[in-house]
């Protein structure tokens, strides 16, 4: 019988590099914003979501059948679902931009959407790493730069709501922005939690 190659880190790794394309279209959207384009643009967001989920669905569907895994099975289903969350949230800001019928984008946004492609090139980084834990010297250190990337998305998050409310004059314009806001620190968040439980996996196999 042939060995099965059921290699859940270049798994992670691959759904990680759809986040990084998911980030970079995000960032293309919002730095040539047109809303007249947005909703051929959720469509192309909603299929690199949808590509991720299915190799999310297959490798669930390996890991029921596997009998022994690399680390334990629950550890690898948390992640996977770690990095949906990630795409999905991805995906919010699109499916917002074009609920909301958002005309114009604020500079802020840029700020934003720099981070978040940080973050997720930091946390694929992490998952390249994974594999060989014991021997890098290099996961512990893109571990941390995600939590210091996360920690900038924060104090923008704080700055930019804070400015909405003293300078915006339109109370829908602060509403909508808020919320967006919000996603676009969440995305942060979720690849903090991703990277921080890789740095927990490791220590449990350590």
């Amino acid at each position: 019988m042939a060995k099965k190659d059921n290699n859940y880190y270049h798994m992670f790794s691959d759904i990680a590099k759809d986040a990084i394309f998911a980030a970079h279209h995000l960032e293309k959207t919002v730095k040539n914003y047109n809303p007249e384009k947005m909703e051929k643009l959720n469509k192309t967001m909603h299929e690199i979501e949808h590509g991720a989920d299915l190799k999310k669905h297959q490798m669930m569907k390996m890991l029921v059948a596997e009998f022994i895994t690399p680390i334990e099975r629950e550890d690898i289903a948390t992640l996977s679902y770690m990095l949906d969350d990630v795409l999905d949230s991805i995906e919010e800001v699109f499916q917002m931009f074009f609920m909301y019928n958002v005309k114009s984008m604020r500079p802020e946004a840029i700020d934003f959407v720099d981070l978040i492609v940080r973050s997720t090139e930091a946390m694929k980084a992490c998952f390249d790493e994974f594999e060989h834990f014991r021997k890098s010297d290099l996961i512990a250190k893109k571990i941390v730069e995600v939590n210091v990337i996360e920690e900038l998305a924060d104090s923008l998050y704080f700055k930019t709501v804070r400015e909405l409310y003293t300078k915006e004059k339109d109370p829908m314009q602060v509403m909508v922005w808020v919320r967006l806001f919000d996603r676009f620190e969440r995305i942060c968040d979720e690849c903090e939690h991703v990277a921080d439980t890789i740095g927990s996996v490791i220590m449990k196999n350590s």
